[in-house]
């Protein structure tokens, strides 16, 4: 009790006295900036990720060829989610003397639980947004099934034993993505009409889905309990497994803003270590006056320890305060470009926030406060006599522990926070060691008398200093590796999202292209100048063994519910690589390669398959067998053509197939669908409109999102440079007192200073891009899974950079020692 009342009066003396406003303004940058970060990045990313569930209708789908088990469904009827049930099945529907074949969809009031449909008057005319579904007795149309059938708004179709007016067409359907190869012209209805069909009978194929919305801690809840109650015919899809594309934007900015957080963070210790470190060498006397008057050692470092925990303490709130005001502020700025309703962040990322400062605190600061329990009182006759510096383990250590810490919350994921751990481990190394050559370097320039005066009276000091040296550079070598770091990841970041929707994205696949309408197919797109991409042929197969062990028996229990394995594949042949892909490991095949097989890296971890193993697939009554002998990546955010399994032409060759192609046709071309539909009737027009605005508008949020995260990072590095000058400023009074006194003039002072600066910022910076260049490799390749190429520009422009910017600051910090009256600075010692 008494180490805690005698902290709280060292705390308000030293307050008062404007000791503490540099260790202060360092905590509350950390709070402030790590809670303003970790509310905004959960906000962003739900509402990201809510997008990612409208294009499915909801968060969560449970398919099932009959109605859910009652098992899984007391399980749902428990839990405080919203969920709606629709039906799905291939029918044939009659239009005077026309019929076709149709995929019908009963869909109840509420569909769907997330986003929207868009409906239209006529067929391709301007669309929007629907305000609810079918009413009982009418049908919804996609457009080509007007064509196919003869109709038009207002008319009737037959559905079984009942008759349906169609009065809208479909424009927009939010949960059919997904299997692109197997879609039949849409008829949307109400569900209330089914039984007046008679069309669903015992055997016929109907689909059931259950779609589920809900808060993301029920919906894992749920998915926990559920999982295991599903049977063969039940398969559980997440929002964020049905679209890959949004899915990979969505996790590539998580990690960003996991990185950019735990720069700041950095930028942050950093500024707590030197304001720490100033703080503790300005009590040296404190405590040895402490000492001589009976003080234990112990009860020393329990008073200081206390004020410095009562100062994290104090910040925590108002620190937490100023990062939600600051996000929300961003949030208004930013309100006509962000989604229009984010949902709450939880108390996670305040409590986290609140937490940051004493985890910063004590991973950073705490270390220069343990030289206080090596004061002597001796001290008090001897001011020259200094405590031992502290152990480099113990302070690497508690820095280490307390970033690893951080990052693993901010990141989320383990394998991404242990290679930045040894990464960043391995950078520090290459600093510190770069450090001991810059010194051995300028201690060898001292003996050449041919540098000016002031400069070799710099570098001097600079030599002496090695301690002192040591930790300016490695401060500003963070401060700079940290920004551009971020800078040239945010750079490629935005160039892959910029490139990843170009002017002229395919906007419409064309699906079901059968091979006598290839021909006029491609003559049709040439005539109206239509551009599109190659085509590729499609063969439906099922995986049925590997290595010759039936597939379901050669994974393991958790990999069985893959898609690939409980439903057909569309397989696809090509001899020249696909150019949106990205070849991992093997080779592709020679012109007249037989039996090789190329598959996705998704499929290769989700099965674990590998090169030269040997798979069977069952297509259209044969077996064919085939080796991988290639793993490729493709590219899910392109909206090109991909696939998960590709074989040369002489393997499938003879098999009957059908084409896909996609093609981009401008709004003012749109009414060219009519004609298309009614010279192709069986080709299968998909819409990636709405879904390609959709990415647009994600990418554009999260442009806005990386710009925010360099503003913050760019007051993180102000303020760590702050506390560089400030940590030194009483030595260099002392010496500026000492250079005035023996006749230096005011600008020879500044000139001492100023160049000093601008050195220990060109060698921060020169070091800085060498671990610059390291990180961005390994975070390049190994986790945002970008191609790396070497900044070159940076070696020219950050060293330069870092010596004028150093210098202005120095400058700007230095000017009250140039300033100070040597008499009144030597009186004071």
């Amino acid at each position: 009790m008494k180490a805690t009342w005698l902290s709280l009066r060292f705390l308000l003396r030293d307050w008062r006295s404007g000791e503490l406003w540099l260790l202060v303004l360092s905590l509350l940058m950390a709070v402030s900036v790590s809670t303003a970060i970790a509310i905004f990045s959960e906000r962003l990313q739900l509402a990201l990720g809510r997008q990612v569930a409208e294009v499915m209708g909801a968060d969560m789908m449970i398919r099932s060829s009959s109605p859910l088990s009652e098992k899984a469904q007391a399980v749902l009827d428990v839990q405080p989610v919203q969920q709606l049930r629709i039906l799905e099945f291939p029918t044939v529907v009659l239009a005077g003397e026309q019929m076709q074949m149709v995929a019908a969809k009963a869909v109840p009031d509420g569909y769907p639980l997330r986003g929207h449909m868009r409906i239209a008057d006529q067929p391709f005319a301007e669309d929007r947004r629907a305000s609810g579904i079918p009413a009982p007795g009418e049908a919804w149309l996609e457009p080509r099934l007007f064509s196919l059938l003869g109709v038009e708004i207002g008319d009737s179709v037959d559905v079984g034993e009942t008759t349906l007016k169609i009065t809208r067409t479909i424009t927009l359907e939010m949960d059919r993505g997904g299997n692109f190869y197997s879609l039949a012209p849409r008829l949307m209805f109400n569900l209330a009409d089914v039984p007046a069909t008679n069309v669903i009978q015992p055997g016929s194929r109907v689909s059931w889905k259950t779609l589920i919305a809900g808060k993301s801690r029920d919906l894992k809840a749920f998915q926990k309990q559920v999982k295991p109650l599903l049977n063969n015919s039940e398969r559980l899809t997440l929002a964020e497994d049905n679209r890959q594309d949004l899915r990979n934007s969505v996790v590539r900015l998580r990690q960003f803003l996991g990185l950019g957080s735990l720069a700041a963070l950095l930028l942050a210790g950093v500024a707590v270590a030197m304001s720490s470190r100033r703080f503790a060498e300005r009590r040296f006397d404190a405590i040895a006056v402490m000492r001589c008057l009976g003080a234990t050692q112990k009860l020393s470092m329990q008073i200081l320890t206390g004020e410095l925990v009562l100062v994290a303490l104090l910040v925590a709130i108002p620190g937490v305060a100023l990062g939600w005001l600051m996000q929300a502020g961003v949030l208004l700025l930013l309100k006509g470009v962000l989604p229009a309703w984010l949902p709450e962040a939880s108390f996670m990322p305040m409590l986290v926030g609140g937490a940051t400062g004493v985890i910063t605190l004590i991973g950073f600061g705490f270390a220069p406060l343990l030289r206080l329990q090596e004061v002597t009182p001796l001290r008090v006759l001897r001011r020259d006599l200094m405590p031992a510096p502290v152990r480099a383990w113990l302070v690497y250590g508690l820095s280490l522990a307390a970033m690893i810490a951080l990052l693993w919350y901010h990141t989320g994921q383990l394998m991404m926070t242990i290679g930045i751990t040894l990464a960043g481990t391995m950078v520090l190394a290459l600093i510190t060691f770069s450090v001991r050559i810059v010194l051995s370097f300028v201690h060898q320039r001292l003996r050449s008398h041919s540098l000016p005066l002031q400069w070799r009276l710099g570098l001097k000091r600079l030599s002496q200093e090695q301690g002192q040296t040591t930790a300016q550079l490695l401060a500003f070598s963070l401060i700079f590796m940290s920004m551009a770091i971020v800078l040239l990841l945010r750079t490629d970041l935005l160039e892959r999202w910029q490139q990843q929707l170009p002017e002229g994205t395919p906007n419409y696949f064309a699906l079901n292209v059968q091979p006598s309408e290839i021909d006029g197919f491609r003559r049709f797109l040439e005539e109206h100048q239509v551009e599109r991409s190659r085509l590729y042929p499609i063969v439906r197969g099922r995986l049925t063994h590997i290595n010759g062990i039936p597939a379901k028996e050669a994974v393991s229990e958790e990999q069985r519910s893959h898609n690939s394995l409980n439903r057909e594949l569309s397989l696809t042949w090509a001899n020249e690589f696909p150019e949106s892909n990205q070849l991992v490991d093997g080779q592709w095949w020679q012109k007249n390669g037989e039996s090789e097989l190329s598959v996705e890296m998704s499929i290769v971890e989700h099965l674990g398959v590998k090169l030269g193993d040997r798979l069977t697939f069952a297509i259209s009554g044969r077996e064919v067998n085939a080796t991988i002998t290639s793993l490729r990546r493709a590219d899910w955010e392109s909206f090109q053509p991909n696939f998960y399994m590709m074989f040369p032409e002489s393997t499938l060759a003879g098999l009957p197939a059908s084409w896909l192609s996609s093609f981009y046709l401008p709004p003012q071309k749109r009414l060219l669908l009519n004609e298309f539909v009614r010279g192709f009737p069986t080709v299968t027009l998909l819409d990636l409109d709405a879904i390609i605005s959709q990415v647009q508008g994600m990418v554009r949020q999260s442009i806005l999102a990386v710009e925010g995260m360099l503003f913050a990072l760019l007051l993180a590095g102000l303020l760590v440079t702050a506390s560089a000058i400030e940590s030194s400023l009483d030595a260099r009074l002392h010496e500026g007192a000492l250079i005035r006194s023996l006749g230096g003039t005011r600008q020879q002072l500044l000139r001492l200073q100023v160049g000093e600066f601008v050195v220990l910022g060109f060698l921060s910076g020169l070091i800085a891009v060498a671990g610059t260049e390291l990180c961005n490799w390994w975070l390049q390749r190994y986790v945002f899974r970008m191609s790396w190429q070497p900044a070159v520009w940076l070696w020219i422009v950050l060293p330069l950079a870092g010596g004028g910017l150093i210098g202005l600051a120095g400058w700007l910090g230095v000017r009250r020692v140039v300033r100070q009256s040597p008499m009144a600075v030597l009186n004071s010692v």
